[in-house]
């Protein structure tokens, strides 16, 4: 579904948990893709988790979106020496990319989630390092990148189990969406108004 979530996703958790033969009430964690990524996706994911941990009195695991794809690289065979980049387009003309070392298995963050429009020198970009997801257009021909890598909901279940058993999640709200520096051109209307203060009020221009 490109854009029709919000439509679905209620009846999709309903089957899911039907097939399972479980009740919202029995659920011990609730984790979700927290992003960063599309604005609207990952507000209907927090507020869709949120709910649901309400309801059942579970804990909240968020899922780095960036973290999981790297996650997802090492499960489909992509061949990761030193570690992964992670690549999740955003608007028309920028990617948010991350880098994941690979130490004993796991994956430790490098490079934390940014929002580039253009190549950011990461020498990672030019040694072993595995590319996966969207390819950014500034990206040299001769660079492989593993478009094919996707997240699944399954793998972002098992992360959030494998977080649960761990001793980690919090309350329901703080299950709350993840933005990178630069990662919206919208202001909130009240920092508009405090900018233009003194000036005649009028409709405001833009809301966050």
């Amino acid at each position: 579904m490109e854009r029709a979530h919000n439509e679905h996703i209620l009846e999709l958790v309903d089957g899911v948990l039907a097939a399972a033969g479980l009740e919202p009430a029995d659920l011990d964690g609730v984790a979700f893709g927290c992003g960063p990524g599309s604005f609207t996706g990952i507000r209907i994911a927090a507020s869709v988790a949120q709910a649901i941990a309400y309801g059942a009195d579970a804990r909240m695991l968020p899922i780095s979106s960036t973290l999981a794809l790297a996650r997802a690289a090492l499960e489909c065979g992509v061949p990761v020496e030193a570690g992964v980049i992670a690549s999740i387009r955003s608007r028309r003309d920028a990617w948010y990319l991350a880098g994941f070392e690979l130490e004993d298995g796991e994956l430790g963050t490098r490079r934390p989630d940014s929002l580039v429009t253009a190549d950011p020198g990461w020498p990672e970009l030019r040694d072993d390092w595995a590319l996966v997801g969207d390819r950014p257009e500034w990206l040299p021909a001769r660079t492989v990148c593993h478009a094919h890598v996707a997240v699944s909901a399954g793998l972002i279940a098992r992360m959030g189990a494998e977080a649960l058993a761990a001793g980690r999640g919090g309350a329901p709200e703080s299950g709350l969406p993840v933005y990178v520096a630069g990662d919206s051109p919208w202001k909130p209307a009240s920092a508009g108004r405090r900018s233009q203060a003194g000036a005649s009020p009028g409709p405001s221009a833009s809301r966050s």
